[in-house]
């Protein structure tokens, strides 16, 4: 009889963990458990329940997953993720190159990722490093949605994703390579934010083909705003400038913790810019770590490493909390801002410095030239006394070669004698031709 109840509850434990380990996601509201095959079914359900940007509904993930179709938070939806009792990935599938994984559209919606004191960690991965790697056409996560948040904790990475699309100009979801940020210009200055509390962002590339493949970790557009409290930026490469972040169009930028590593910083942690901005008529490598556009082409950016103490903020765009980019206080007190202007100044002074260099080193080149032939001359030609009564020298080739002594031009020696340039250059080939030489310069030496 016991081992007919211990076979019995060997049996019910066997059914109840194959039923626990099918499940890819649990929604836990209040004592009640809901259990779901997939993420898809979760976020369905979690629509159903009330939830808020401070209290969302939270999905506890206990499997990876491969995704094939974005995960799409919707309007006035308000999610968590968290993983279960190990670490997951949420990873982009073969067939889903077009869209972002995570995609927040929904008008007033939120994602959560992770959640203060998590110790699983959570990974969003787009695939780069799988074999073969996925090029996608569009960011990691997209947040575009009118007054929509992403946020962001440790134990949370954004990894791997490689942008390789055309990059629509007009496109709100195609650019930057790990998240892009920004909603419609029509939408009455709605925001969008990215509030990054901690985590990383990491190994993503923005190499879009145009002019916007800026922000290999995070590019922020029209009326985005990026939140940095915490966390970092390593690895991620773009094509221009802005390695780790680049705010530009309307976009705005708050730091007040966190790293975003440099050109100073150990190669495997190093943000990369690799060509600088392609407008710029002398191109520059601007913002390893951070670039923001100013106004067209000039850009504020750090080449160094963005250490936690380092505080900066920018504001490229008028929004209704905040003040216009032209005016000098758009940029916070005491930071270690490069500006492109100051860059392209120096770059032309080096230029001017060089071609007057080259200029220099020109005419000693021609006066060492003209000096050693003098030389020569000298050495090849011993001084010689003409001897004007001696018969073959007329009186008007004295006269001449008196004048051309005196350094005279031809011009002038002729209207001094009242004769032709022409008379005058025929005396002085015939005096010339008498001497065996064929210069004024041999004349000079012969006669000194």
């Amino acid at each position: 009889m016991t081992r007919k109840i211990y076979g019995f509850l060997l049996l019910f434990s066997l059914i109840l963990s194959n039923s626990l380990f099918a499940q890819t996601a649990i929604i836990t509201a209040g004592t009640d458990s809901y259990y779901y095959e997939t993420l898809d079914e979760a976020l369905t359900a979690a629509a159903e329940i009330p939830s808020t940007f401070d209290s969302p509904a939270e999905i506890t993930l206990y499997k990876d997953i491969i995704l094939d179709a974005p995960l799409i938070i919707n309007d006035n939806l308000h999610i968590r993720l968290v993983p279960g009792d190990s670490s997951v990935t949420i990873r982009r599938g073969g067939n889903l190159i077009d869209f972002p994984v995570i995609w927040v559209s929904g008008d007033s919606s939120s994602l959560t990722l992770g959640k203060p004191g998590m110790e699983d960690e959570l990974f969003i991965d787009g695939g780069y490093l799988n074999d073969p790697p996925i090029l996608a056409a569009c960011p990691l996560v997209n947040v575009c949605g009118p007054d929509s948040k992403l946020i962001m904790y440790d134990n949370v990475t954004l990894q791997n994703n490689c942008n390789a699309g055309s990059g629509a100009h007009n496109s709100y979801y195609q650019l930057g390579g790990g998240v892009y940020i920004r909603t419609a210009g029509d939408l009455n200055e709605r925001q969008a934010e990215f509030i990054m509390k901690g985590g990383t962002i990491r190994g993503n590339i923005n190499k879009v083909n145009n002019y916007m493949a800026c922000g290999g970790g995070l590019l922020i557009a029209g009326f985005g705003v990026f939140t940095m409290e915490g966390g970092r930026f390593m690895g991620n490469i773009t094509q221009f400038n802005g390695g780790g972040v680049h705010s530009g169009g309307r976009g705005t930028f708050r730091k007040t913790g966190g790293i975003i590593y440099g050109s100073d910083a150990p190669e495997e942690k190093r943000n990369i810019a690799l060509n600088g901005p392609e407008q710029r008529k002398f191109p520059q490598i601007y913002g390893h770590a951070v670039s923001v556009t100013v106004s067209g082409p000039e850009y504020w950016f750090r080449n160094d490493t963005v250490i936690e103490n380092d505080n900066l903020k920018f504001t490229s765009g008028v929004l209704r909390t905040e003040i216009n980019s032209k005016t000098s206080d758009a940029f916070g007190k005491g930071e270690k801002w490069n500006t492109s202007g100051r860059v392209f100044m120096t770059m032309i002074f080096i230029i001017i410095l060089i071609v007057l260099a080259l200029i220099f080193s020109a005419v000693f080149v021609i006066w060492y030239s003209r000096n050693k032939r003098f030389q020569k001359i000298q050495r090849e030609y011993k001084p010689l006394q003409i001897d004007y009564e001696k018969p073959g020298f007329t009186p008007r080739e004295k006269e001449i070669c008196e004048l051309l002594l005196t350094e005279m031009s031809v011009n002038e020696i002729a209207k001094k004698l009242n004769l032709s340039n022409s008379t005058v250059n025929f005396h002085t080939k015939n005096l010339y031709r008498k001497l065996g030489i064929q210069s004024r310069t041999e004349l000079f030496v012969k006669l000194q």
